[in-house]
C-alpha cells in the first residue's frame, strides 16, 4: 500500500528533522557549526536523507500536500550531493533554522493524517 511505505518515509524525515533540530540546540550559532566539521557532516547527511526519502513519497500524498515544498527538498539533497565540496555552510545553517521548524509540523500533520486512515 503508498500510504504505508508513505509513512516509512515520512518516519523517515522526521527522524532526521528531529536530529537537526537537535544539533541546532548543541551548536547555538552559525560560527559554532562552521567551525566543527563532525556537526557539519551530521547535518549535512540528515538533509541529504530528507530530499532522497522524500523524492519516494507517492505523487498521490505530494498531489494532497501540494504546500510542503517537495521539490526543493530534493534539489537540496541534489545540492549537497553534487556540490559537496562548495556547500553553503550559511545556507544550510539558514535552513536548519528558518525551514527545519515548518518542515516538522508540516511532516507530523501528514503522518498524523496517514496513520488515521
Amino acid at each position: 500500500m503508498e500510504s504505508d511505505q508513505d509513512l516509512f518515509r515520512l518516519y523517515h524525515i522526521r527522524v532526521c528533522i528531529d536530529k537537526i533540530v537537535e544539533l541546532v540546540k548543541i551548536l547555538h550559532t552559525q560560527d559554532n557549526f562552521e567551525t566543527r566539521w563532525i556537526e557539519q557532516d551530521a547535518m549535512i547527511r540528515n538533509f541529504e536523507i530528507i530530499g532522497e526519502a522524500s523524492n519516494h513519497i507517492s505523487d498521490e500524498t505530494k498531489r494532497i500536500y501540494p504546500n510542503l515544498e517537495w521539490k526543493e527538498m530534493r534539489a537540496m539533497r541534489n545540492y549537497i550531493t553534487h556540490e559537496y565540496f562548495g556547500v553553503d555552510l550559511a545556507s544550510i545553517w539558514d535552513t536548519a533554522i528558518n525551514d527545519i521548524p515548518r518542515l516538522k509540523i508540516q511532516i507530523t500533520q501528514i503522518i498524523t493524517d496517514l496513520e488515521s486512515k
